[in-house]
């Protein structure tokens, strides 16, 4: 074998193995639904101060487990956003809600916010937040916070995620 292509090859295998390391962490960080589940990238969003929500958005009910019993709902789908940078959870929050309300969703159940570790240098710590919307059921409208849940305008505006 010629002297000079031995380096050459080390650095292909080396490349290799990096690319293979990052396909398996990104197949252990994805949820096991991955049909019902929705990601967004939201690299370029900005936070949205409490009085820049949308109409009817602060009022999105976050529960950070399941509601009461009584309150029958039906799944929409499970949703995951991330945000491609540094940030943090609340800057993706409205957006969340935002996804959820269009597709007919009242509520976030189940909701989880954290910073996850990315792959790439500039994604090494980054917000995501995921949950399951819902749609209430009932024809009575519930109010949020009578049933345990947490508005998205008291989230943003105390910076406490929706009470256990």
């Amino acid at each position: 074998m010629h002297p000079t292509r031995h380096p050459k090859l080390s650095l292909i295998a080396a490349l290799m193995a990096i690319a293979v390391t990052a396909g398996t962490a990104r197949a252990a960080e994805s949820a096991p639904d991955a049909a019902s589940e929705a990601e967004l990238d939201l690299t370029k969003e900005a936070a949205h101060p409490v009085a820049d929500l949308p109409a009817g958005l602060g009022n999105f009910c976050f529960f950070a487990r399941l509601p009461p019993a009584s309150q029958k709902y039906k799944v929409i789908k499970n949703v995951k956003i991330g945000k491609g940078t540094y940030g943090g959870v609340a800057d993706i929050l409205p957006k969340m809600a935002e996804y959820a309300q269009l597709r007919g969703a009242d509520a976030i159940v189940e909701y989880s916010g954290s910073q996850r570790f990315g792959f790439w240098p500039w994604r090494m710590v980054r917000p995501v937040v995921r949950g399951v919307a819902v749609q209430w059921t009932e024809l009575r409208q519930a109010d949020c916070e009578s049933i345990g849940g947490t508005k998205l305008s008291t989230i943003l505006s105390s910076g406490q995620p929706p009470a256990k």
